[in-house]
């Protein structure tokens, strides 16, 4: 025994000579000797008391081998047996340390489940004994007896277990072996894998493998990115050459190491391993639609991996930062020239577009060639059903009521009607208060300029007759010679009804429809609804003023067969086209209305609306991909779409199916052997410009590797850089600091020599084993054996002593006071 205060035992004096002193005088003597050895206790304990006794208590690192050369087979044993060993510890300390390039603490998932993983990733492409030996002695707690267990095939491409088996023996630590049985030479041959190197994420890239078999089998192709398995298919070979195509979807971004095992329970297993860079798809949205009322789009463009920005119109430069552009419910004819020869460069470049229906789609009758926008869509507006002319008669209310921003907007909505007619239409617009007059009486379309001239000259005066004024409108309208015949009436005031519902039921039965708008509050809600219905038209009922020009324009457009046709319709499958993969049609509600296009003759129509009008329509245009979808996609005509569980992948499939399939050039990464370099290089598509500058971009590697590439230009659309990186293994990129179409992020896969390892070292692990007093394949029992080894345990005794100092001085506290209680007991016993 030791102390590590000694010279405090001198002070064990003190007490001794107190309980001397009160020894005679004293008398409770049992109460002091009590006190005196508390004393002592407390005294003892402050020398801090220590005791070495020899302990047999063993401690084990079980390391085991989860490198990508492991077999599933061998993994599976490995995990058993470091599960039994775990299992059989009893007092004794186990921790399991999965290795490959380095040792990992075990998952929650491995811990729960007992079974081990492979070490994923860049880390699982190497196997290093030496450094699992090492890291498996540094995690063993002082105090016990060390051992180390090695589950392993043996094959080691990285450090030396030479050296690591020389300093476990230096440091008295046994290493027993357990050989696993390693990976069987396969049959089969991997001649070769053909992968893009550059892909969008979520989207479905192939992967094409040439495999070689000496006869005929079944396999299994496994797919697997950053050590996860993304998916299995099963596959036919045939003797001799194979080419076997499978698909991958990833949705992280950046190079990544993607992996794949072709297996069979025949002819083994061949392993491949090779880097894709991915970037999630920039699409721009340019639509003016209220806030909130694309929501649904949004957020399914989102999941699907998408990066928006939304703009309320088309940018005049710098589209190529975007892969995919859509339309949503755009006046395609307002778009200024200059936009339009961007978007048609754009798509010819490899971007995509898509035209999205809706209300501001409006079909202006042109002579000459198609302009560029024109030109790049697979279909066209078509023209209202028929070549006759329409007729449309606008009563508009001028009353004093009227004075102010209605009559301003009843103005604009007008002459929106009037612009958008053909000239073989004839329009006219009578006004009324009191009374009625013909601002412009029923005329051709002809001269717009003059007939918009007259409608921005009325002014508001007088009450509000309606009744008069839709009789006289109706009156007029009825000879006239034309296919389509409406009728809008626009008020914000109440006068007498008249005959207005006989002459309205007259204008249905011969074929006059008429409409009707009602501003603010103070309207007849009643009279303009029953009007409506009887002459087939529509009633509308606005508080604010500010929809009123597109209601207008609407309205007419769709009553006199504008290209806009509001009613229910299904989608029918022209063609059944991979965008259509997973989405069930059939159960698809109806939409509420569509805009009619003609397609174009080599256009591939998927989706139809009614009488075979394209719903949805694409084709390829120059290096990329342009569609429409003539219904919308927010809650006005797709109101019951956007609940339908086959919005989200529809929308996600469409979208996907018009990313580039061709880059911005070609990018390439390959390494130079002669010189230990990496070796970049871009080339830029035809049609793309010179970058102004070329931006910084760096190289990122293994074990923290980061360094600059210096680029040049080498000739037209070409540049090369070049950056050592000595001979370091693994997955390396290069990426520019700032996103760029032209310089895309590129990565190689440095392959270690892990995939071309079979069988098992088992000279190697016995070796090992005897070298360092170990043993090859133990039983778990054997493995806490200590063999008569022990490790000293300094025991501290002051904890103890205070416990008795403790309990001693209880003791004398209890003596001292229960003579007192028990005469207390015995008093109230004789009182009562």
């Amino acid at each position: 025994m030791t102390f590590e205060r000694p010279w405090l035992l001198f002070v064990l004096i003190l007490p001794v000579l107190w309980a001397a002193w009160n020894w005679r005088a004293s008398r409770r003597r049992g109460a002091l000797i009590l006190k005196t050895l508390t004393f002592c206790s407390i005294i003892a304990a402050l020398a801090a008391p220590q005791l070495t006794v020899f302990e047999e208590k063993v401690a084990v690192a079980v390391l085991v081998d989860t490198s990508a050369s492991t077999s599933d087979e061998d993994l599976e044993h490995a995990s058993a047996a470091a599960s039994a060993i775990e299992r059989a510890r009893g007092r004794n300390t186990v921790e399991i340390l999965p290795f490959a390039q380095t040792t990992r603490p075990r998952s929650e998932e491995e811990r729960k489940e007992g079974k081990l993983r492979y070490t994923p990733g860049e880390a699982g492409r190497a196997t290093d004994l030496e450094a699992a030996v090492r890291e498996g002695i540094a995690s063993l707690p002082a105090g016990r007896v060390a051992r180390v267990v090695l589950i392993s095939d043996g094959n080691e491409n990285r450090g030396s277990m030479a050296r690591a088996a020389w300093q476990a023996r230096q440091l008295g630590v046994p290493v027993d072996t357990i050989a696993l049985a390693g990976r069987p030479r396969p049959l089969l041959h991997l001649d070769a894998v053909t992968l893009p190197s550059q892909a969008f994420t979520g989207e479905r890239f192939p992967i094409d493998v040439m495999i070689s078999s000496p006869k005929r089998a079944n396999a299994k192709v496994e797919i697997s990115a950053e050590g996860k398995v993304l998916g299995t298919s099963a596959v036919s070979l045939q003797p001799g050459t194979n080419q076997v195509r499978v698909q991958a979807s990833l949705t992280t971004t950046g190079a990544v190491d993607l992996g794949g095992r072709i297996s069979s329970p025949e002819l083994g297993e061949v392993r491949f391993a090779q880097a894709v860079a991915l970037q999630r798809p920039r699409l721009l949205m340019v639509s003016d639609d209220p806030p909130g009322t694309g929501m649904h789009l949004l957020k399914t463009l989102e999941a699907a991996e998408f990066q928006v920005e939304q703009v309320r119109a088309v940018p005049a430069r710098e589209l190529d930062r975007y892969q995919l552009i859509v339309l949503n419910n755009q006046n395609l004819e307002a778009l200024p020239p200059a936009r339009k020869a961007a978007l048609e460069t754009f798509a010819k470049q490899g971007g995509g577009l898509i035209v999205i229906g809706g209300e501001r789609n409006v079909y202006v009758e042109k002579k000459g060639p198609e302009d560029p926008l024109e030109r790049i869509l697979p279909a066209k507006l078509a023209p209202p059903r028929t070549p006759e002319g329409t007729c449309v008669v606008l009563i508009l209310d001028k009353s004093s009521s009227m004075e102010g921003r209605k009559v301003e907007l009843a103005r604009l909505a007008a002459i929106g009607v009037v612009e958008n007619l053909r000239p073989i239409d004839l329009v006219g617009v009578l006004m009324f208060d009191n009374s009625f007059h013909w601002a412009v009486p029923i005329r051709r379309a002809e001269e717009k300029n003059l007939i918009k001239r007259v409608i921005a000259g009325i002014m508001p005066d007088g009450g509000t007759q309606i009744a008069p004024a839709l009789q006289e409108g109706y009156r007029r309208i009825l000879p006239v010679n034309a296919i389509y015949k409406h009728v809008v009436l626009l008020t914000d005031g109440i006068s007498e009804e008249g005959d207005s519902m006989a002459m309205a039921r007259e204008a249905a039965s011969r074929q006059v429809t008429i409409s009707t708008v009602g501003l603010g509050q103070d309207v007849n809600r009643t009279f303009l609804e029953k009007v409506a219905t009887f002459a087939k038209g529509k009633s509308y009922f606005l508080t604010d003023p500010s929809g009123l020009e597109q209601i207008l324009l609407r309205d007419v457009m769709e009553h006199t067969g504008s290209t806009a046709v509001e009613k229910a319709i299904r989608a029918g499958v022209a063609r059944k086209a991979e965008i259509l993969e997973h989405v069930d049609m059939e159960s698809a509600p109806p939409l509420d209305g569509y805009v009619r296009f003609i397609s174009k003759p080599t256009a591939d129509v998927i989706l139809t609306a009614e009488r075979n009008d394209p719903l949805f329509v694409r084709w390829q245009y120059g290096l990329g991909r342009t569609a429409i979808f003539a219904s919308d996609a927010k809650s006005r005509w797709a109101r019951r779409w956007v609940a339908w569980e086959g919005y989200d992948r529809f929308w996600a499939n469409v979208l996907r199916d018009l990313l580039p399939h061709a880059q911005a050039g070609e990018a390439k990464l390959n390494y130079d052997s002669a010189s230990d370099e990496l070796v970049v290089e871009y080339r830029l598509a035809g049609g793309i410009p010179e970058p102004d500058t070329i931006p910084d971009i760096f190289a990122f590697g293994p074990q923290g590797f980061q360094k600059p590439v210096r680029m040049e230009k080498a000739t037209q659309g070409v540049y090369r850089g070049r950056v050592r990186i000595e001979n370091r293994l693994g997955l390396f990129r290069v990426r520019p600091a700032v996103e760029s179409q032209v310089f895309p992020e590129i990565g190689l896969l440095r392959q270690q020599a892990e995939l071309n390892e079979f069988g098992s070292n088992e000279a190697l692990l016995k070796q090992i084993a005897e070298f360092t007093g170990g043993r090859f394949q133990p039983s778990p029992d054997q493995v806490f054996n200590a063999a008569g080894r022990s490790v000293p345990s300094t025991l501290r005794l002051w904890p103890a002593l205070l416990a008795l100092a403790l309990l001693l001085n209880v003791i004398e506290l209890v003596a001292r006071k229960w003579r007192g209680i028990m005469e207390s007991r015995r008093t109230a016993v004789a009182t009562a």
